[in-house]
């Protein structure tokens, strides 16, 4: 009786396991590839770090607009609950300019995108990548490969463990209804933040870097107009990326992304069904002989 009942819970046990198995085997990946290039009527932010007193209004507007928790003073980095911060950098060119504004790139070639299993992330048609929390499954993929450093993940519930993935969204609701744009932007006093068309924010962004380099400031320059394929959130820089801590090439987690989708995830699941053939056959083996150890 007490081998029958241990194999009876060993049975269950093992299609349990089975399932949750499949459940992750048969959960469609995101088939949306990022485009090559931005559109042409594609939408971003632009960051004038020249221009940016550290007032942290945009921090403000951002909480306020998301309902998250209030601004702490001051923030530590982008978190679940922080997704847009002001910090202030020490090796920066300019010391009397030496803020620097951070939030969600909006890569043209997300990386985010790329290995989100679920589809929670996706390009907009409008160029910003989207976040559709009901989809998200809180594998954590995106916290991993962004090369910004942008996901975070926050418990839903402390029982399970279950969580969700937070970052922003270019205020996605307004911007696609047409009722406005990102908070952070609307808020800016100074001008450091502003929004609308991609292609005419590159052209007033160059035309920002030409004139800080003739009032002196050598270390100016553009971030953003072809790295990880055209980000969505242009900065004009008063020095090297490294400065502001971004990286000068953000290219190895896009490919490393990829490689992640096109390879090893496609032979983890091949491993996977091969593992789980022959725990069928072993268990179908183990039954046929338990059965006919009870027959005797």
């Amino acid at each position: 009786m007490q081998a029958s009942k241990q194999r009876m819970i060993d049975r269950r046990g093992f299609l349990k396991l089975t399932g949750v198995g499949l459940g992750g085997v048969l959960l469609s990946p995101s088939e949306q590839v990022a485009a090559a290039t931005p559109g042409e009527d594609d939408l971003a932010i632009l960051y004038d770090a020249s221009q940016c007193l550290g007032c942290r209004a945009c921090e403000r507007a951002c909480k306020e607009y998301n309902n998250l928790p209030d601004v702490q003073a001051p923030n530590s980095g982008l978190s679940a609950t922080t997704w847009n911060v002001i910090e202030q950098r020490e090796d920066v060119e300019l010391v009397d300019r030496p803020f620097f504004n951070y939030q969600c790139m909006h890569c043209t070639d997300a990386a985010c995108v790329t290995v989100c299993p679920s589809g929670a992330l996706s390009k907009d048609e409008k160029g910003f990548v989207s976040f559709d929390v009901s989809k998200c499954i809180g594998c954590g993929y995106c916290t991993q490969f962004c090369p910004f450093g942008v996901p975070h993940l926050r418990d839903v519930n402390l029982i399970t463990g279950a969580a969700k993935a937070a970052k922003c969204t270019f205020c996605q609701d307004k911007t696609r209804e047409g009722t406005g744009g990102p908070s952070c932007a609307e808020a800016c006093p100074t001008g450091a933040l502003t929004w609308g068309k991609r292609e005419t924010l590159l052209s007033e962004a160059r035309a920002r870097v030409s004139q800080l380099k003739a009032e002196g400031c050598g270390g100016a320059m553009l971030y953003g107009e072809s790295e990880a394929g055209g980000l969505h959130r242009l900065s004009v820089l008063l020095d090297e990326p490294a400065a502001y801590g971004l990286p000068t090439d953000p290219r190895g987690a896009t490919t490393a992304a990829k490689i992640y989708r096109k390879i090893i995830r496609p032979a983890a699941w091949g491993i996977f069904g091969i593992a789980l053939v022959g725990v069928t056959a072993a268990f179908a083996l183990a039954r046929r002989t338990i059965h006919m150890e009870e027959v005797e």
